[in-house]
Parts: structure tokens; C-alpha cells; sequence
């Protein structure tokens, strides 16, 4: 195990939860940090851990700096055991963290839309749209753009919303020298896109 491995594990039993507090105790400045990243980790493989270190993190904080993270992490691990309601509620949070700390952005304002699009959240669907809306000039990556107009698609049943989305999908290259494959669209979205090539047509 590497030197910062200990806040990073996939999985959580008696034994890495023992390591894990160990080294916590003799964190200082970046405990928080640490607590929110190994929640981050276990969202989807334990998220009742993963939540249960969320609440220990807002508890004892020191400052406000990880709380988008926080609230993204606590929104994909109410996902994970399908508390809904409670996870459109982080999301949310998520989204006035940011506009309260415009300097601390995240890929919630696509994400959240994306999820509630594609698993027909439907009391989420105004909200979501309004979402999408408001920070359309976010807009930077093939992934964000897919989502943003999948969203639509999805919601709206517009084809060319989808057509849009399947255009974006296509998209080899970031167009980032160094980082080429930053922010396509991946093998995980195909059940997506062919849905999208059924409203496009």
C-alpha cells in the first residue's frame, strides 16, 4: 500500500476501517479532505459507509471547502440504494454550493439532468431543464455536451436534441494537446445513444 492508499480503498471491513482511523488521527489540515475522498470511493460498493462518513465529515468539519464534494458523494451513494428523493436533494445542494462559491465547480449541472433523464425521474424534469438552461455556457467537453442534449432528448422526446447528443458521442479527440482522450463519451452511455437514435429518427 502506497503512502495515500489508505483514504482510497474500494472496500471496507474491520481492518481497513481500523487503518483507515488510525491514520486519520494523525491527519491535520486535510482530514476533511481525506474523509470525503474515501466516502467518494465507496458510494457505489458501500454506500451506507460511504454516507455514514459523509455525516461524520459535515459533523465535525473544519471549514465549508469540501461540501460540493461532500453533497456529490452523498448524491451517488442515495442513488446506490435508491433513496431518490434524498439524492435529488444533494444534487441540489451541490448546485447552490457553486453558485454560492463560483470558483468551486463541478459536472453536476449535466450529471444531475443526465441521471434524471435517463431514469425518468419525472417530478425532477423541470428542474432539471431549468438546470440545464442556466448553465449552458458551462458547456466545454464531448461528455458535458452529450449529456446536455441527451437531457433534453430524453425529456422532451426531441430528435433534434438527440441527433445533437449522438454528434457529441462521435467526438475521437478533446482537442487538449497533452490530454486527447479527456471527456468522451464512453462504452458506459451505448444503452443511451441507442435510445437517442430512436428519437432522432
Amino acid at each position: 500500500m502506497s503512502s495515500d492508499d489508505w483514504y482510497r480503498n474500494y472496500e471496507w471491513n474491520a481492518e481497513v476501517e481500523a487503518l483507515f482511523y488510525n491514520k486519520l488521527k494523525r491527519a491535520r489540515s486535510q482530514r476533511d479532505q481525506y474523509v470525503v475522498i474515501q466516502a467518494s470511493y465507496l458510494a457505489e460498493s458501500t454506500p451506507k459507509v460511504a454516507l455514514s462518513l459523509i455525516d461524520e465529515y459535515f459533523d465535525t468539519r473544519k471549514d465549508q471547502y469540501e461540501d460540493m464534494r461532500a453533497f456529490w458523494v452523498q448524491a451517488r451513494s442515495y442513488m446506490s440504494i435508491n433513496q431518490t428523493e434524498s439524492a435529488m436533494e444533494s444534487f441540489r445542494s451541490v448546485l447552490k454550493r457553486e453558485d454560492e462559491f463560483p470558483n468551486h465547480q463541478s459536472t453536476v449541472y449535466v450529471d444531475y439532468p443526465y441521471i434524471v433523464a435517463t431514469q425518468a425521474i419525472d417530478s425532477e424534469y423541470k428542474n432539471a431543464l431549468d438546470v440545464l438552461d442556466k448553465y449552458a455556457s458551462r458547456l466545454m467537453f464531448a461528455l458535458d455536451k452529450f449529456k446536455w442534449h441527451a437531457s433534453k432528448a430524453l425529456i422532451n422526446i426531441d430528435a433534434n436534441e438527440a441527433s445533437l447528443a449522438l454528434q457529441a458521442a462521435e467526438v475521437k479527440r478533446s482537442g487538449f494537446r497533452f490530454h486527447q482522450d479527456v471527456g468522451l463519451v464512453g462504452k458506459e452511455h451505448i444503452e443511451v445513444i441507442k435510445v437517442l437514435r430512436k428519437i432522432s429518427t
